[in-house]
């Protein structure tokens, strides 16, 4: 999105309040020309069919209770204050957990490659590279929680997936975090490893609030569909329509 294109737009939809203040900051978009469609669950997630995902642990010789983080390595994504709340929570606090990463390089993965050594973390953390779709939906199942830290918003949908697919969330409080995920979260600083830590711990040491947070999780990813975002677009197109035919 660039300021020639949302400057000539008949609307600009976004998820958030926080997205929305955003374009009419930086993009000069008057607010009414700016629309809210919250972002749906991805189908995939939501359509999964049944599987216990066991095989999955088996193919990339991962352990179980491992913490899950999807995302590409750009240094925005975090990677990094992870690896510091799990030494954490190792050294501090006597939990040892194993982090599963997914997603392709887009620069800063030897970095965090580095980070994992220099913080004695080799023997628990795991690269998989870009994994196919029925992969993903396994290791969302098998995972003890989403760790998804990134420094970036407003709206984000590993999140949303790990919802459908009954995945409890730790995520990083960002600017519309709050109005995207609710309660089904639990919403941490991503420049704080204590913070980090400490959530972490929360769900390993409270077996009622895990349960909890899974179970808002699927009612969250239920209350946005594509064909509510569908139904959403085809509103705004018909708002438009008396000003567009106005001219051939």
């Amino acid at each position: 999105m660039g300021p020639y294109y949302t400057g000539r737009a008949a609307a600009v939809i976004t998820g958030t309040e926080a997205g929305k203040a955003e374009i009419e900051y930086f993009y000069q978009v008057p607010k009414e020309r700016i629309k809210i469609l919250p972002h749906p669950t991805p189908a995939f997630a939501l359509n999964a069919s049944a599987d216990d995902g066991k095989q999955v642990l088996i193919k990339y010789s991962i352990p179980e209770n491992y913490l899950f983080y999807p995302a590409q390595f750009w240094p925005h994504k975090n990677h990094a204050g992870l690896l510091q709340a799990v030494r954490l929570l190792r050294d501090k606090y006597q939990l040892v957990f194993p982090v599963v990463f997914v997603g392709s390089d887009k620069g800063n993965q030897s970095y965090i490659r580095q980070r994992v050594a220099e913080l004695g973390l080799s023997a628990q953390v795991h690269f998989l590279g870009f994994v196919p779709q029925e992969d993903l939906i396994s290791l969302y199942r098998k995972a003890f929680a989403l760790t998804y830290l990134t420094f970036f918003g407003p709206e984000n949908l590993p999140p949303l997936e790990a919802f459908a697919l009954g995945c409890p969330v730790v995520a990083s409080q960002v600017p519309g975090a709050q109005e995207q995920f609710g309660n089904a979260a639990l919403l941490v600083d991503p420049k704080d490893p204590e913070q980090i830590a400490l959530a972490i711990k929360s769900l390993y040491e409270d077996h009622t609030l895990r349960h909890t947070l899974i179970q808002r999780g699927l009612e969250r990813a239920l209350k946005w569909t594509g064909e509510d975002y569908v139904k959403g677009v085809f509103s705004i197109l018909d708002e438009f329509e008396p000003i567009r035919c106005c001219w051939k």
